[in-house]
């Protein structure tokens, strides 16, 4: 079953953004609010907001942000998260590529670079990504950061 990505680019596309944050991050995850719906790098300009909508149902269920870094040629990614009963059709695989696609066609990155919660390693690490740092906590979660480097 296809998942449909898509730049979130108008306010109403945002609002979907920052219902499934809300959603998976705080009601799902138990995060603080105010650090996975809204923060600074929402509204740079250099930051990209991805919607992943389930072609089969027609409903937003995925999400996904990446901060651009021109001048380094990197694309951090992060707030990646598909709805709970959504996991295990293969949008989180689907999701990662479209995104990458998409900054790989439009941006000069030669890597792509994420924390990832250290229970997602694994799967990030079938999508191509190693770890390179040790687990730190953010929010009382084991994080790590994680690379890809892009083919050029």
């Amino acid at each position: 079953m296809p998942l449909h990505v898509k730049v979130a680019t108008s306010s109403e596309e945002m609002e979907h953004v920052m219902a499934l944050r809300q959603r998976i991050f705080i009601r799902e995850h138990g995060y603080d609010q105010a650090t996975k719906t809204n923060d600074p790098y929402d509204d740079k300009p250099s930051t990209i907001h991805f919607l992943g909508k389930d072609s089969e149902t027609d409903q937003y269920v995925a999400v996904a942000r990446c901060l651009l870094d021109e001048a380094n040629r990197k694309a951090t990614f992060g707030r990646v998260a598909v709805l709970s009963e959504c996991r295990g059709k293969d949008f989180g695989a689907q999701l990662m590529d479209a995104i990458e696609d998409y900054i790989g066609k439009h941006y000069s990155v030669k890597s792509f670079v994420l924390s990832s919660q250290s229970s997602r390693k694994g799967y990030y690490e079938k999508c191509g990504y190693h770890r390179t740092s040790e687990v730190y906590l953010e929010e009382g979660t084991k994080h790590c950061w994680m690379t890809k480097e892009t083919p050029l």
